[in-house]
C-alpha cells in the first residue's frame, strides 16, 4: 500500500509522463493528402483556355501531427500564373513553393504535377443567319417569302471554331399546318462548341401561301352603246395576263369570271375616241398585264332602219 505522504509525487510523475508523451507525439511527423483549389491568375487578354483547366490539385504534405490536422484550408490555394500563355499547347508545372502553407508543413508531392493547357486566340466575326424550317406543305402551298431579324449576328470564341463559320443556321422552326399563312417566332441559333453569339436569338418571319401560275387569255370588250349611235370598238379583244392560284387555275370556268368593261361612252360626241377600260377579276386573281392599254371607239349617228349593236349590248 502506497503511503499517503507520497501521493503528490505520484501525481507529479503522472503529469510529467503525459507531458513527455505530448512532446514526443507532437514532434512525430506524419503525411496526409489535402485538396487545394487552383486559381488562374494573370490571364492575358485576347486568349482563351479551351482544354486542360484544373480546378483542384491533390497535395501530399508532411509535418507534426497536430499541425497537419489543423491546416487552415480557407486560405489554402494554388495560384497558377498564365502570364506567358501562347496559342497552342502550354505545359505549366505545379511548383511546391507556390503553396501558401505554414513553414512547419512540408509539401512532398503534387498530383497532377503539371497542367497541359490548350490555348487559342479569341476571335469575333459577323456572319449571316439562315433559316431552318421544318414543314410538310400541301402540294399547292409554298414559302413565298421570309425575313430574319437581325439578319446577322456577331460570333465570339476560339479562332479555330469561329473562323470556318460563314453562315449560322437557326434552330429548327417547326410548322405544323400543311396550309399555313404567316408564321412568326423567336428561336435560338445552332452554335459551334465554345462559341457565343450576340444576339443569341433571332426573330423568324415566314410568309406561306398558295402557289400561283400565269394565265393568258383574250376577252371581248363589253360596252354600252350610246343611244342613237352606231359604235365600233377596236380592237374587239383585250389580251390579259393574270396571276392565278393554282387551285383556281384548274377551274375550267375561270374565263367566264373575267370581264373587260369599257369606260362609260354616254357623253361622247360623234367621232373617234380613245377610252380606257376596267378588268373585273375573281377573288385571289391579280392582273399582271393587259394589251392594249386603251381602246379606240368610233361613234356615228344611227341611220334609219334596223339598229346594229356592238357586243355586250
Amino acid at each position: 500500500m502506497i503511503p499517503r505522504a507520497n501521493w503528490q509525487y505520484l501525481v507529479l510523475a503522472f503529469a510529467l509522463a503525459v507531458f513527455s508523451w505530448y512532446l514526443v507525439s507532437g514532434r512525430e511527423k506524419v503525411d496526409a493528402w489535402i485538396q487545394v483549389p487552383v486559381e488562374m491568375v494573370n490571364m492575358p487578354q485576347g486568349y482563351v483556355v479551351r482544354q486542360g483547366m484544373v480546378n483542384r490539385i491533390e497535395v501530399r504534405v508532411r509535418g507534426p501531427r497536430p499541425m497537419v490536422r489543423t491546416i487552415d484550408m480557407r486560405n489554402a490555394y494554388y495560384p497558377l500564373d498564365l502570364a506567358n500563355l501562347q496559342a497552342g499547347v502550354n505545359l505549366l508545372d505545379f511548383e511546391t513553393r507556390n503553396l501558401n502553407l505554414s513553414r512547419a508543413i512540408e509539401v512532398v508531392e503534387i498530383v497532377p504535377s503539371r497542367a497541359e493547357l490548350l490555348v487559342d486566340r479569341l476571335m469575333t466575326k459577323i456572319v449571316p443567319v439562315a433559316k431552318n424550317v421544318v414543314v410538310e406543305l400541301d402540294d399547292d402551298f409554298e414559302l413565298r417569302g421570309y425575313a430574319l431579324r437581325p439578319p446577322e449576328v456577331t460570333l465570339r470564341g476560339p479562332q479555330e471554331m469561329v473562323e470556318p463559320v460563314d453562315v449560322l443556321e437557326t434552330q429548327p422552326v417547326k410548322v405544323e399546318s400543311g396550309r399555313p399563312g404567316q408564321v412568326e417566332t423567336t428561336v435560338g441559333l445552332v452554335l459551334p462548341a465554345e462559341v457565343e453569339a450576340s444576339p443569341s436569338r433571332v426573330l423568324v418571319q415566314l410568309d406561306f401561301g398558295e402557289k400561283r401560275t400565269e394565265l393568258s387569255l383574250d376577252r371581248e370588250i363589253q360596252a354600252t352603246r350610246p343611244s342613237g349611235m352606231v359604235m365600233k370598238l377596236e380592237p374587239a379583244l383585250i389580251r390579259l395576263t393574270l396571276s392565278v392560284p393554282v387551285s383556281l387555275a384548274r377551274d375550267p370556268g375561270i374565263e367566264n369570271q373575267v370581264r373587260v368593261v369599257a369606260a362609260p361612252l354616254g357623253e361622247l360626241p360623234v367621232g373617234e375616241h380613245e377610252v380606257g377600260y376596267r378588268v373585273e377579276l375573281p377573288a385571289g386573281v391579280t392582273l399582271t398585264q393587259s394589251e392594249p392599254e386603251r381602246i379606240r371607239v368610233a361613234l356615228e349617228l344611227e341611220e334609219a332602219g334596223p339598229s346594229v349593236e356592238a357586243a355586250g349590248d
